[in-house]
């Protein structure tokens, strides 16, 4: 039937649509300006028959590690690169927060996997996920004085938690990420999947979301909790921010649908309160 038909190209093209833009700041007159540019080159290509010299390709080949940047052996898709920090000191509320990761992942105490925690060994500000993955910025190294920020230390991340019943339940969140960093554990017995690897990890600020998905409906930023250690590769995307009211609602391109839909228009709850003083800039950290 035809309605089924127009329904398809329709969610296809809000897909389509979704996947160009690449602004966080400023989303919707950046798509503006990518279909405005589409439009001229398609003109052109008609009027002067230029589709072969016009025509997208992807042409990045290999997108392996170039210059400074660098791959673990257990992160064969995540490219971490500079600007890179050599560790000095200890940290002792990220070594509580690493040590407290790693347990969960071993089935071990806490405090015993502290005692034999080393330092972490490098810091890096920024990583990207090789196949067209998104870059990623930490805050500290996504600031620019002079210009909007692009922000791509906002990100969204999926975890696996077990619960109090020993069954396990599949989180998705946002946050803020705030440092990148790797560290090689010691070859014993005691850290056992983990022993003698090589883990790279994320600091994150989670947000309160009310445990919303916001590639599924309108999800807003609450407030800001504690910060939490967990592996690079539970960072899946970076998400955007857009100022609705007094809330920041959270911009997620990661499905193949647009479904965000933010607008001033005095819905009830519009004026929420809920801890205003940490989400008032968003980089209120």
């Amino acid at each position: 039937p035809v309605w089924t038909t127009w329904s398809f190209f329709m969610e296809r093209y809000c897909g389509t649509l979704q996947r160009l833009i690449r602004s966080r700041c400023q989303p919707w007159s950046h798509l503006n300006n990518v279909l405005l540019h589409s439009i001229a080159l398609e003109q052109l290509s008609m009027r002067y028959n230029l589709s072969a010299e016009l025509a997208l390709w992807d042409d990045r080949g290999d997108d392996g590690p170039v210059g400074f940047e660098r791959v673990f052996a257990d992160y064969p898709n995540h490219v971490v690169r500079p600007p890179f920090k050599r560790i000095t000191q200890g940290d002792p509320s990220l070594q509580q927060k690493i040590a407290r990761y790693v347990a969960q992942v071993i089935g071990k105490r806490e405090g015993e996997v502290k005692k034999r925690l080393p330092l972490p060994t490098l810091f890096a500000g920024k990583f990207r996920i090789r196949g067209g993955g998104d870059f990623f910025r930490t805050t500290t190294s996504s600031r620019r004085p002079a210009t909007p920020e692009r922000r791509n230390c906002y990100v969204k991340y999926e975890v696996t938690l077990e619960t109090r019943q020993h069954c396990l339940i599949h989180v998705t969140g946002y946050g803020d990420l705030n440092k990148i960093f790797a560290l090689t554990l010691a070859t014993d017995r005691f850290f056992e999947a983990l022993s003698g690897k090589t883990l790279v990890l994320a600091l994150i600020t989670p947000w309160n979301t009310e445990g919303k998905d916001a590639a599924v409906e309108n999800t807003y930023l609450l407030s800001r909790r504690a910060t939490i250690v967990t592996d690079i590769r539970s960072l899946k995307a970076v998400v955007g921010l857009v100022p609705v009211g007094k809330r920041w609602g959270i911009i997620d391109r990661t499905t193949a649908a647009a479904t965000q839909g933010f607008g001033d228009t005095g819905i009830p709850g519009d004026t929420h309160e809920e801890n205003d003083s940490d989400v008032d800039e968003p980089f209120g950290i």
